[in-house]
């Protein structure tokens, strides 16, 4: 995910042949009601972080009740018991997670975990990295490989920062496996599965591969055609070229994978006769392998994405569909492209993936024989596949795998056939929550940007009314976020007793943002099923607008979210809890984030009407601005949030 990010990411901005073909498509809460669910939410949230003082309050207890000569146990969710343990003081267990059904997740303990690949073969090797938290005894985590009745378990030092990395070299035998990580506290745990194969799995392991590509290359067409029913008999010449063009590249994609194919079959032989598979080999395989799966899985998105299709759809949203199922193909296919042709180089001149320092050399070393696979079978078996990548790379070039079609699209055909607003919009809020005694405990912000466009076929713009449709499509810039919870209301009256509990703050973090709006160099929709995949903190809505032509008035309607902020667009704040016991308590707690379609969908919908201006030249433009403010400094939450939207016809 992070490479996909950073190539989309350079894809969009570095190369100026690139820059070009991009710059020329940039050329191109709730009602009341709704807002009184909302304060249901936030009644919800407050009482999931009232309940962090759970533990506090039963550790009271527990002396009290030692004062009387009686033991307590406090648990519990018996889900949750193996993710704690017994403190040596013999303090009874903590309860590990707490969770209401809209509101602030809280956890014991803090871990991460990651793995290198999702399969590897027999023999090769495992990268497992992950962060913990590193505090006084808290230095070292667990990790535990299980699977097929075996379980290899070792405890690794923590860094400085608190990262930490190893490595797991695969069984010959073949079978699901799980990664178990215990944090530093061992209060939490995080889990992966992997597979390993056997080499014979490699027999047709691009089948799918081959199925999926042609399955994108046929929904392409469809939508051409689609297309072809609304333009002149010239541009469907131009257009039947463009498609012929990418068939030829579709092909050599086809050959490769094939090629593969082959490679697989003859590696699988070889490993069947008996000769050992050096770790180089088997650690490129195990990536070649987990990169043809990032590929099925993605083409498999955009099918899934293509078979989502209105029944209302005018010419401009079918050149929009090309255009996107254009820009699918051309991201997931040069980027896993290039990145297949790096690996099988690799696989040719031997040379090993960087990964766990120097275990791979020392691995090396203990080989037995024969080892003349790993010096001359691979560069034979996956020769031809090289020079074909490599020819299909030279194809791709920077002008993309479908750009060729993209481009006339958006820079000919939309602008001959269908009338465009585009534009810009802003939108912020900002949040506040305050104890009985009005001092602010919960404070965050949001900023996002994006970008509106709305079509209509020109045919149709003749009316009093124009219908529009389009999108809003944007990602959050910046979010910020203040906590002080020992001013939450059960906290706080805790420590004006004997019983005080210390909150030590660790660490915060905030969602990851971008600067822009990653759809502003792209606002005809280019690209979106990767930006959705790729791109931090994003969101796109489909609009209708209704355009007067007689009053010059525009109304904008928000109508669904086809993707919203995810769930991992949230505030996190990891700490110490020091209690009456004296021993620390590592606390992680994740704060939610308003979804967009909740802050920007209300002011919209009360300012969702906008005067068309028109210029000397007899341009057309609209602008708008929206605000709402809600409680003041007296009352327990209180929000502002704002919108400005600027758009203009071209």
């Amino acid at each position: 995910m992070k490479q996909l990010l950073i190539l989309l990411l350079s894809f969009l901005l570095v190369t100026k042949i690139e820059a070009q073909i991009l710059k020329k498509i940039a050329n191109r809460i709730k009602d009341d009601a709704a807002w009184r669910v909302s304060n249901k939410v936030d009644n919800e949230i407050r009482k999931g972080v009232d309940s962090l003082f759970e533990a506090p309050k039963k550790i009271k207890n527990k002396k009290k009740d030692n004062q009387n000569n009686n033991e307590t146990t406090i648990t519990q969710n018996p889900a949750n018991n193996n993710n704690s343990t017994n403190n040596t003081n013999g303090t009874d267990k903590i309860n590990a997670e707490v969770q209401d059904g809209n509101g602030v997740i809280q956890k014991d303990g803090f871990i991460t975990l990651e793995l290198s690949a999702n399969t590897v073969f027999a023999g090769g090797m495992l990268s497992i990295t992950g962060e913990s938290i590193k505090h006084e005894n808290f230095n070292q985590v667990e990790i535990t490989v299980s699977g097929l009745g075996t379980t290899d378990t070792k405890s690794i030092s923590l860094n400085a920062d608190g990262k930490f990395t190893t490595g797991w070299y695969a069984p010959d035998k073949a079978g699901n496996y799980t990664v178990t990580a215990k944090s530093s506290d061992k209060k939490s745990t995080q889990s992966e599965k992997f597979t390993v194969f056997e080499l014979p799995k490699l027999n047709n392991w691009c089948d799918e591969n081959i199925n999926f590509t042609n399955k994108a290359y046929d929904n392409l067409k469809e939508q051409v055609e689609q297309v072809k029913s609304g333009i002149s008999t010239k541009d469907k010449d131009e257009l039947d070229k463009k498609l012929a063009e990418l068939k030829d590249k579709v092909d050599a994609v086809i050959k490769l994978l094939t090629d593969l194919n082959t490679a697989g079959k003859e590696t699988a032989h070889l490993a069947k006769s008996g000769k050992n598979l050096p770790p180089n080999f088997s650690n490129n395989l195990s990536q070649l392998n987990d990169k043809l799966a990032e590929q099925r899985k993605k083409m498999q998105q955009l099918e899934e994405y293509n078979n989502h299709k209105s029944s209302d759809n005018t010419i401009c949203e079918y050149l929009v569909l090309v255009n996107e199922a254009c820009a699918a193909f051309s991201v997931y296919t040069n980027i896993e492209c290039f990145a297949i042709k790096g690996i099988i180089k690799n696989i040719v001149l031997d040379k090993g993936v960087p990964t766990y320092t120097g275990t791979i050399n020392e691995r090396a070393n203990g080989l037995a024989q024969p080892n003349d696979f790993a010096l001359k079978e691979p560069a034979k078996i996956f020769a031809t596949a090289l020079t074909d990548a490599e020819s299909l790379t030279t194809k791709l070039g920077t002008a993309s795998f479908a750009g060729d079609i993209a481009q006339f699209a958006t820079d000919v055909l939309i602008k001959k056939y269908c009338g465009v607003f585009k534009g810009s919009l802003m939108h912020d809020y900002n949040i506040k929550f305050r104890n009985s005694e009005g001092q602010n405990w919960w404070t965050y912000g949001v900023e996002v940007k994006a970008v509106l466009s709305l079509r209509y076929p020109k045919e149709k713009g003749n009316g009093k009314i124009i219908k529009m449709k389009g999108n809003l499509e944007g990602n959050g810039t910046k979010f910020t976020f203040f906590q002080d919870i020992e001013k939450v209301e059960d906290l706080r009256k805790l420590n004006k007793s004997m019983y005080k509990m210390q909150v030590v703050p660790i660490r915060t973090l905030t969602p990851l943002a971008v600067s822009v709006a990653t759809s502003e160099r792209d606002i005809m929709g280019f690209g979106a099923i990767a930006r959705g995949i790729a791109t931090p903190a994003y969101f796109n809505f489909l609009v209708d607008a209704e355009y007067d032509v007689d009053a010059g008035k525009i109304k904008l309607f928000i109508t669904k979210p086809i993707i919203d902020f995810s769930p991992a667009v949230a505030n996190q704040f990891i700490f110490l809890m020091i209690g009456p016991d004296g021993l620390p308590y590592i606390r992680h707690m994740i704060f939610p984030i308003h979804k967009v379609n909740l802050t920007l969908g209300s002011l919209i919908k009360s300012n969702h009407e906008f005067t068309v201006d028109k210029d000397s030249k007899f341009n057309l433009s609209f602008r708008g601005k929206g605000n709402r403010h809600m409680g003041d400094k007296s009352t327990e939450r209180e929000t502002d949030l704002n919108f400005t939207l600027t758009a203009k016809k071209e």
